[in-house]
């Protein structure tokens, strides 16, 4: 209220001087600072897209439920390849589906020889490049050397030169 009393008490030149300052006050606009909120999500999507893609890269093979791997002292780097797993009860899983046992499959390996041929040849077809030859296998720790070694004289005989061994990283 001052203010106001002041503005009424004072002679008209200046209260020219005040409603003067006062109309260019509305006109210029005090400093402040504005975000673009446009840019900024754009910035934030690109940023959550090259996450994905950079954590995307680098491929988790999914352990078969109650398996349990091996330790190992110097793990590698998991390679995008097909999954043969081989549980302590003697099933033989080739990407999370059942193939048989393995007795069974060290009998009669057309059963198995035959799906990684399907793999081969869908491999071709989903990726860019060729068919490298790499194959996951998991094996229980229970699971004797001599089931292990058979199945790997299998996959060797059908052109899966590269077995990676899944392991445990201590």
């Amino acid at each position: 209220m001052r203010l106001n009393q002041s503005i009424v008490a004072a002679n008209p030149f200046e209260k020219h001087l005040i409603n003067r300052r006062r109309k260019k006050g509305k006109g210029m606009r005090s400093p402040q600072f504005t975000l673009m909120l446009t840019s900024m999500v754009d910035m934030f999507s690109m940023l959550v897209i090259f996450l994905l893609q950079t954590f995307s890269n680098s491929p988790e093979i999914a352990i078969l439920k109650g398996m349990t791997l091996p330790n190992s002292v110097t793990p590698a780097i998991v390679r995008e390849a097909p999954v043969l797993a081989i549980a302590r009860d003697g099933n033989l899983y080739l990407d999370q589906k059942l193939v048989g046992k393995t007795g069974d499959i060290a009998k009669k390996p057309d059963v198995l020889l035959n799906k990684l041929n399907l793999i081969k040849k869908g491999w071709v077809s989903s990726h860019t490049a060729a068919f490298t030859g790499d194959i996951n296998l998991q094996a229980d720790r229970e699971v004797d050397s001599t089931s292990v070694s058979m199945v790997m004289a299998i996959l060797t005989s059908s052109q899966f030169q590269s077995i990676q061994l899944a392991v445990v990283g201590k």
